[in-house]
């Protein structure tokens, strides 16, 4: 019997932020529409790359950023990097459509704090940012 993934435990959270940069119109819609479902409360913000993203985390601020890797303009590699020097603490997803981790640059394990295999599973997505919250929430203490 499967379980039904509802709500995270994390949806009543409201001083979380998240970012969420995809260049890929569908893909992003389905960021947007999942962690507005699944986190309620959450401050959500969406850009379609990672200048944007850049701009939005400098301007905004986020505690999670969600990111494609592969991006025109910036890519979330870049974009993770400079993330880094603003604020080390961010927690990073990075997403791909590769298969390991090994698409990331030396020192991506250092880079992101977590990375998901796309096409992006639902309950993955969720139980990798209520993670991230949880770090999150662990450096507010």
């Amino acid at each position: 019997m499967k379980t039904h993934w509802t709500v995270s435990p994390f949806s009543g959270e409201t001083d979380i932020s998240i970012l969420c940069v995809e260049d890929e119109p569908i893909t992003r819609e389905f960021l947007k529409t999942i962690v507005s479902l699944y986190y309620p409360a959450q401050k959500i913000h969406v850009a379609e790359n990672g200048k944007a993203g850049l701009a939005l985390f400098r301007e905004l601020g986020a505690d999670v950023v969600l990111t494609d890797i592969s991006m025109p303009i910036m890519d979330g590699v870049r974009m993770a990097r400079e993330i880094r020097l603003l604020d080390p603490d961010t927690c990073i997803i990075a997403m791909s459509a590769h298969n390991s981790q090994d698409c990331l640059p030396d020192g991506g394990d250092r880079l992101f704090t977590r990375y998901i295999q796309k096409p992006i599973s639902t309950k993955l997505l969720c139980e990798t940012i209520d993670e991230c919250i949880v770090l999150v929430a662990g450096r507010e203490l």
